[in-house]
């Protein structure tokens, strides 16, 4: 599978636009000299940004991103950059939504680099799960970011998912707040989002087309043709995949979570393997469950997600299952609980927890 730069950055921003760009190379001109100016152990001008982004939490909220940032950033070996400077900052996502945040991601990494030991430096990388959960997305932002991430890199995607209706379960928790009257789930049918909560939104093959050298559906090039915003860049550099499911972070199964963690493991890269003694931290709580998805009033808004999920089922196992350059991780059990997405968990409590 072969995914472009200019996909990857492009699916980050969304709605952004960049005119200017003798401005931009102005800006990396004047970084580089007050970097020149403060470093004693290396010289600017023989890296010229090529440690650029080595990961990219991507995906969709509410599907374990928190936790895999967490694990990622317990290695030495990889190390999660956040907006802010201080060095207990907490780890959160680095939420972009224009060129100035851009600007301000690839300034961190250049600044981490330049400050770290000479080859003992991380891998850098990001978690922002709203990357590519939505369709809006500027084109023009392709030039800009294509003067950012430096020719080479190999850029690891890691995007993560869930079984829809748990997913519209625990969003809508997370959306909900103590004295807010949120609104019927079955308004939320269809692409008419509450603080971005709809059944639409989950429909995961639609933001992964985004990704490019993926089957689009007539539906999608119709879309696509109506929307001058929206864009699908196919080519360039290759970037690998690690599709994960949210119920693999918190599999009991020692056995099979020790496989799951064996080939994160070797996709990241890491000369010291990730085991089931450091496991992956539980952050996916559904923040006192207000709304119970199980309840009756709410069969409507189940039966869609159901049916929907039957759907991304039979394209996850069509488009990826084979596919060049994707990770499935532990291959057959993910597609075991992929498969399950078209079966509604509140008719079988066992189903998924």
């Amino acid at each position: 599978m072969y995914i472009s730069l200019s996909t990857l950055l492009l699916l980050a921003i969304l709605t952004s636009r960049v005119l200017c760009h003798d401005e931009i190379e102005n800006r990396k001109g004047n970084l580089r000299a007050a970097l020149f100016q403060q470093s004693r152990t290396r010289k600017v001008m023989e890296k010229e940004y090529k440690k650029g982004l080595d990961f990219f939490i991507m995906g969709w909220p509410k599907t374990g991103t928190s936790a895999m940032m967490e694990y990622l950033d317990s290695s030495k070996e990889l190390k999660i950059v956040t907006k802010s400077k201080q060095e207990n900052a907490k780890l959160s996502e680095f939420h972009i939504d224009g060129k100035e945040d851009v600007d301000l991601l690839f300034d961190r990494i250049e600044e981490e680099y330049l400050t770290s030991d000479e080859g003992k430096e991380p891998q850098y990388g990001i978690k922002w799960p709203g990357a590519i959960s939505g369709k809006g997305v500027g084109p023009e932002s392709i030039e800009y970011l294509e003067k950012y991430n430096p020719e080479g890199t190999q850029t690891k995607l890691l995007i993560g998912m869930r079984h829809p209706v748990r997913w519209f379960e625990s969003f809508y928790n997370y959306r909900a707040r103590p004295n807010q009257r949120p609104p019927p789930s079955a308004t939320l049918i269809g692409s008419h989002a509450w603080a971005g909560v709809c059944t639409d939104r989950v429909r995961y093959e639609e933001g992964i087309m985004q990704l490019g050298n993926f089957p689009l559906r007539s539906k999608d090039e119709e879309w696509i043709q109506g929307h001058g915003h929206m864009g699908v860049v196919n080519g360039g550099t290759p970037y690998k995949v690690f599709f994960y499911l949210q119920e693999q972070l918190s599999d009991d199964d020692k056995v099979r979570h020790g496989k799951f963690l064996e080939e994160l493991s070797s996709f990241m890269e890491v000369k010291v393997p990730f085991t089931v003694d450091n496991d992956v931290p539980d952050r996916n709580h559904d923040h006192h469950k207000r709304f119970d998805i199980c309840n009756k009033e709410h069969n409507e808004v189940r039966k869609v997600l159901v049916e929907n999920g039957k759907e991304t089922a039979k394209w996850i196992r069509a488009n990826l299952a084979d596919a060049d350059g994707v990770t499935l991780p532990n291959k057959e059990h993910f597609l075991d609980i992929v498969d399950i997405f078209g079966t509604d968990p509140c008719d079988d409590e066992d189903l998924l927890t």
